[in-house]
């Protein structure tokens, strides 16, 4: 594991995620202190990370009740709209 401040991972995003795409998982640091971490991510792994991580789950349940509390667009006249364009 690897630690990287903010200015780093500006200054050297593509090296930093070549290391990541080969598996080393990299802590992002600000002033010093761990603000995010970098792991390698596949389109397999999209489904199991959005449905188990906890703030995804709030994000998704925060919009239902939106939906439910406002009203949507179901999703067939969605399409509609966007065909039209």
């Amino acid at each position: 594991m690897r630690f990287i401040s903010v200015r780093e991972l500006r200054l050297q995003t593509p090296g930093v995620l070549r290391k990541v795409l080969k598996g080393e998982k990299v802590i992002i640091t600000n002033r010093g202190k761990p603000q995010a971490v970098l792991v390698r991510l596949t389109e397999d792994d999209i489904e199991d990370v959005v449905l188990t991580h906890p703030s995804f789950l709030r994000e998704i349940e925060t919009a239902r009740r939106e939906y439910d509390a406002k009203g949507g667009l179901p999703l067939e006249k969605a399409r509609e709209k966007l065909l039209r364009r």
